[in-house]
């Protein structure tokens, strides 16, 4: 499954992707991995937590690409087969793209999801979504 936080920029995107993490782990009956490209939150988020900046795996030129990032979230399924949630701040961000490009990563992230039976949480910057996003929100 995945689901969306999403609005446009400075409208509390991260405050709840953070709060749901937090939630998450509470009663998760896995591993918690928070994905983003930042350092920013480190101190927000419980140790219990998997805490990773993709930045600094794979940013070539300050910009991930989608394979890349799909690549390294399967990656982190493939190491640990405890994940049960995965959240992945600022996936616009993070891609340098903007929400209505990235049909293709969603497809291919839900079939990640479902194959995998980890669920996902992803903020997402946009002021309108996109229709194919409409059936995570």
């Amino acid at each position: 499954m995945i689901a969306l936080i999403y609005g446009p920029k400075g409208s509390g995107k991260t405050k709840e992707i953070l709060s749901r993490a937090c939630d998450a782990l509470e009663v998760s009956k896995g591993n918690v991995v928070y994905i983003t490209d930042t350092n920013s939150y480190t101190s927000s988020i419980p140790a219990a937590i998997r805490y990773v900046n993709a930045a600094e795996y794979l940013s070539e030129n300050g910009k991930i690409s989608e394979d890349a990032l799909l690549g390294f979230v399967r990656g982190v399924i493939a190491s640990n087969s405890d994940v049960t949630e995965i959240f992945i701040d600022g996936l616009a961000r993070m891609l340098g793209e903007g929400a209505d490009d990235l049909e293709e990563f969603f497809v291919r992230l839900d079939g990640t999801a479902e194959r995998a039976n980890v669920d996902f949480v992803i903020s997402l910057t946009c002021d309108k979504l996109p229709k194919f996003l409409k059936k995570y929100s």
